[in-house]
């Protein structure tokens, strides 16, 4: 059964954070967390296989920022195909049946800043995303873009090499907007018209705050997923707390399951523990039905 096949039948428990967890291990905030895939990949490897031992059935790769302008910053342009494919193969032996999706973030340069440098957005897209399928990824997450012309040039990409599914998540504020002022129902029409296989949103202060953006848009087709944070950061004694519970988290999660969201897990400040959490209260549910967008 493949991943879309899968969850009209059942939600599945996705995982969880990486960059906040690899600094509660001890990876100073400065360091560029994807190059990890080469010099630690143990370290990787293990994040991957307690995610997967907590229940998570999608797994992503250690691959968020690792795009050629990203990986500028570090000395590391030269470096992105061997990064990714090398992450995607950390998840892919982790996994161990689950699905592995290849995270890609946002490229970090405004067009008109990528134009000015002459930089080419879609060839950066398209070399990261060619080596994480390379590497073995199941699908494409496209996750916490708040650029909806970026994500629609990612997507664009995305369909170009590859049959495979993508998760188009957005990362919008409380009230469902993005920085520019357009709405999620608005972004979500315009990513269905390019044939976006599932939908999402990502980041989002907060499961409360998650849940009540997914009551306003799941039932909907196509697919919805979720990847709220553990809670809005906390800054105490030199690092960021995130508030929610292991049990709230489930909680809500379960309730957007409820409503209609097909996949969920966790971003920023979840643990493996959040999603053993979230995996045992989505045990045995089935996908809640869903109507079609207009």
């Amino acid at each position: 059964m493949n991943l879309l096949e899968e969850i009209e039948d059942h939600p599945l428990c996705g995982d969880g954070a990486m960059g906040t967890l690899l600094m509660e291990r001890g990876v100073p905030p400065h360091r560029c967390f994807e190059e990890l895939c080469l010099s630690r990949p143990e370290l990787i490897r293990e994040i991957h296989e307690a995610y997967f031992a907590a229940g998570a059935r999608v797994i992503e790769t250690n691959t968020f920022g690792a795009n050629a302008v990203r990986l500028a910053r570090h000395g590391l342009a030269n470096r992105v195909n061997e990064i990714n494919w090398h992450a995607a193969q950390l998840a892919r032996h982790a996994a161990k049946g689950a699905f592995v999706a290849g995270s890609i973030g946002p490229l970090g340069v405004s067009s008109a800043h990528a134009a000015d440098q002459g930089i080419d957005r879609e060839d950066c897209f398209r070399t990261q995303m060619g080596a994480l399928l390379d590497g073995g990824v199941d699908l494409i997450f496209l996750e916490t873009f708040q650029d909806l012309e970026e994500l629609l040039l990612a997507l664009r990409v995305k369909h170009s090499l590859h049959h495979c599914p993508a998760i188009c998540s957005l990362a919008p504020n409380e009230t469902g907007q993005l920085p520019n002022g357009l709405t999620l129902d608005d972004a979500f029409g315009k990513l269905q018209q390019n044939d976006a296989e599932i939908l999402g949103i990502n980041c989002v202060n907060g499961p409360k705050e998650a849940l009540r953006l997914v009551e306003q848009l799941a039932r909907s087709e196509p697919p919805l997923a979720a990847f709220p944070n553990a809670g809005q950061p906390r800054y105490y004694e030199g690092r960021y707390l995130y508030e929610a519970s292991p049990e709230y988290f489930a909680e809500m999660g379960a309730l957007m399951a409820g409503r209609g969201a097909r996949i969920i897990g966790g971003c920023c400040g979840t643990t493996p523990s959040h999603i053993a959490a979230l995996a045992k209260t989505l045990a045995g549910k089935k996908s809640a039905s869903v109507r079609k967008r207009t």
